[in-house]
């Protein structure tokens, strides 16, 4: 009877392993949609932050008798909306990136601890062989 109280105390590690394993993986999962929605915010606010840069250029150039979107203003116009491209693309990149290396991270770590269950399994059954 004995003998089976190190094998039943492996088999609750091994337990305990793979429960940790999933957890991991369920929190790299979770970080990287948090990632990628952290994204879309700081597009939405570019996207914001633009319009408003826009439509301040456009009535600084009404103000100064410049019809809307002419000469010089047309000019600052297409600049601003082609750096706001620039960061969305930037941004997009980066984030798909880390995201990307979150799940690998987290697919790799329950791997680890897959394999640490299996390794102590294998560990308690050859243990337990050897004394009966």
């Amino acid at each position: 009877m004995a003998a089976f109280i190190p094998l039943a105390a492996a088999a609750f590690q091994v337990g305990q392993q793979r429960a940790q394993a999933d957890v991991e993986l369920g929190e790299s999962k979770v970080q990287a949609e948090q990632e990628e929605l952290g994204a879309v915010q700081r597009e939405s606010d570019r996207k914001e932050r633009l319009s408003i840069a826009l439509a301040s250029q456009n009535a600084a150039a009404g103000a100064g008798g410049i019809a809307a979107f002419e000469g010089s203003p047309l000019t600052v116009l297409k600049e601003d909306v082609r750096r706001e491209e620039v960061a969305t693309k930037r941004d997009a990149f980066s984030t798909k990136l880390s995201s990307l290396t979150t799940r690998s991270r987290g697919k790799a770590r329950s791997k680890s601890l897959r394999s640490q269950s299996l390794l102590t399994s294998a560990k308690a059954v050859v243990d337990f062989s050897g004394k009966t």
